[in-house]
């Protein structure tokens, strides 16, 4: 499968290197394309940030170690998150006409809460980012025979170059190669997999305790974790720059909406398939030290030939699209969010190019040290979204839904769930995991709410600054 990988590569990055021709010298086309995509390009690229190498190499070695419901809390998740921002978020941020998410924050709230929730962004995503060079690296590691870490260092410069020639049209142009790959490698792969063995036999081989729904209503399968990573995929995801990043993209807020919904059902489609393959591989594989091994193992083992190179190279373009799509918008939001925002001169349009792209070199090197160190495609995946789930979620649904948010309660929030996550990582203990991850957006919610009450302004202020609106226009 060596060559049908390292000709996959080049063909993606000779993709992402000609986008550079349609950027023009332009930021905001490097950002957001011009803000004109059509719906099955949003659509497609949605799908691709949402279908990674957490959702099929992750997912599957879950479903193998851990059972089918925790396996599954993956796509679920992501799935569930494509619905709720397309029938939440996704009309009135695209009618903003935003560059970034936390932008949102600096219009709603002020350039304090804006510079907190970039920073959480960025922590979250340099994580995410991670995980999916790390399922890269694994697939490279597999086929090439290299190291971890040479092809660690591989994988990363390509998406790298790619990603700063042509920003968010690299990202796009080159989803729709790879998505599709992922989108027909699996339902190719699950289809031989039920037609071949049928589903009452890869039951009847399956432990008991594989496919029980104790996974999800028991302490003891797991239920209360499995729940946690579902509900902070599902509202976490809400704060994911490369989602909305391309939700900006489109070129209506109906656009974008529909989008999602599309996104959507691929998420789980796919996500399913990937699910399918871990069921199957326990069987077929048996015992495998590295869970991360178990679908190279079934692909390379157990499908036809050009089926398991699809699956590699599903795998490989799908942690590529999300790597590169979020490598891109952590040096945007940087770039715009950070260093635009509270810098004393005025940036040109040319300075914001260049920094956008400059920034994405230490972005790619932070992302790849941690995937070196902590090389677990699924586990970052959820560690990246609890970050943004306990302090910035509130504030963004608040924000959109609720007139009487105020700053002082944004930043409240934001602090109080963020503090509440790290008291929570240290002090729940391991019988209860899963609390660590839900407690802390209720303390957000509880700070915002309340700090937000209090420090309303009054009618007669309020009434005030509307007459002022409406005479300015």
């Amino acid at each position: 499968m060596l060559w049908p990988v390292l000709i996959f590569m080049a063909i993606s990055l000779a993709i992402g290197l000609y986008t550079y021709t349609q950027v023009r010298g332009s930021s905001k086309n490097y950002t957001v394309c011009g803000k004109a995509m059509p719906f099955i390009v949003v659509g497609t690229a949605l799908a691709a940030q949402a279908i990674d190498g957490n959702a099929t190499l992750g997912n599957t070695s879950i479903t193998f170690g851990q059972g089918l419901w925790s396996g599954l809390a993956i796509p679920i998740g992501l799935a569930a998150s494509l619905f709720i921002v397309g029938r939440f978020l996704a009309a009135p941020l695209n009618q903003m006409n935003l560059l970034t998410l936390p932008e949102f924050f600096y219009r709603r709230y002020g350039r304090v809460a804006e510079l907190l929730a970039s920073l959480l962004t960025i922590v979250c995503f340099i994580v995410l980012v991670a995980g999916n060079l790390s399922a890269v690296a694994w697939i490279l590691s597999v086929v090439t025979g290299w190291s971890y870490g040479q092809c660690l260092i591989f994988g990363t410069t390509v998406i790298f170059l790619y990603t700063i020639a042509g920003g968010l049209y690299a990202a796009i142009w080159t989803d729709f190669l790879q998505i599709h790959v992922a989108i027909v490698g699996f339902l190719a792969a699950a289809g031989y997999i039920l037609f071949t063995r049928g589903w009452n036999n890869i039951a009847a081989a399956l432990p008991a305790a594989t496919l029980s729904l104790d996974q999800l209503t028991t302490m003891a399968g797991g239920g209360l974790p499995n729940w946690a990573n579902m509900i902070s995929l599902a509202f976490g995801n809400a704060m994911a720059l490369d989602f909305m990043e391309r939700v900006f993209s489109a070129k209506s807020p109906d656009t974008a909406r529909r989008a999602c919904y599309y996104a959507g059902v691929w998420t789980l489609v796919i996500g399913s398939c990937a699910s399918l393959i871990g069921l199957a591989a326990i069987s077929a594989v048996g015992n495998v030290g590295d869970p991360r091994m178990v679908l190279p193992a079934f692909a390379s083992g157990h499908l036809p030939y050009w089926v398991g190179v699809l699956v590699f190279l599903g795998v490989l373009g799908a942690s590529m699209s999300t790597a590169n799509g979020a490598m891109l918008v952590i040096a945007v939001v940087m770039a715009r969010n950070v260093w635009q925002r509270w810098n004393t001169k005025p940036v040109s349009d040319s300075l914001m190019l260049f920094l956008s792209r400059a920034l994405a070199l230490p972005t790619a090197i932070a992302a790849a040290w941690i995937a070196y160190v902590r090389p677990d495609p699924g586990i970052l995946l959820v560690v990246a979204f609890d970050i943004v789930f306990a302090g910035c979620v509130i504030p963004l649904f608040f924000g959109v839904y609720w007139k009487r948010a105020t700053q002082a309660g944004a930043i409240a929030s934001i602090v109080m769930g963020t503090l509440a996550r790290l008291i929570c990582y240290f002090a729940v203990p391991a019988v209860w995991a899963g609390l660590d991850t839900l407690l802390p957006p209720v303390v957000s919610a509880i700070a915002f709410v309340t700090v937000s009450l209090l420090t309303e302004p009054s009618t007669e202020l309020r009434t005030e600054s509307l007459l002022v609106e409406a005479m300015e226009g």
